[in-house]
């Protein structure tokens, strides 16, 4: 995928401090992945689950997208 259609904060994963929070759209663009499978792998335990911020909003760490990255 193009760098220049990613958003900023996933353009800029590999810089981020492992405490940054990203939302599923970078996710997203970080995994290649759809929403169902990122939601399906939390499931399985194969990702972790997303902090839940305010009523509506799922964020993951960026060191926990790492380690999940690194391991396949």
């Amino acid at each position: 995928m193009d760098s220049a259609h990613l958003p900023d904060a996933a353009r800029h994963f590999d810089r981020l401090p492992d405490s940054a929070l990203f939302d599923i759209a970078n996710v997203l663009a970080v995994t290649g992945k759809s929403r169902a499978t990122i939601y399906r792998w939390i499931e399985r335990g194969q990702f972790p689950k997303p902090r839940k911020i305010g009523n509506s909003q799922n964020l993951w760490s960026v060191g926990d997208i790492r380690r999940v990255l690194a391991g396949q």
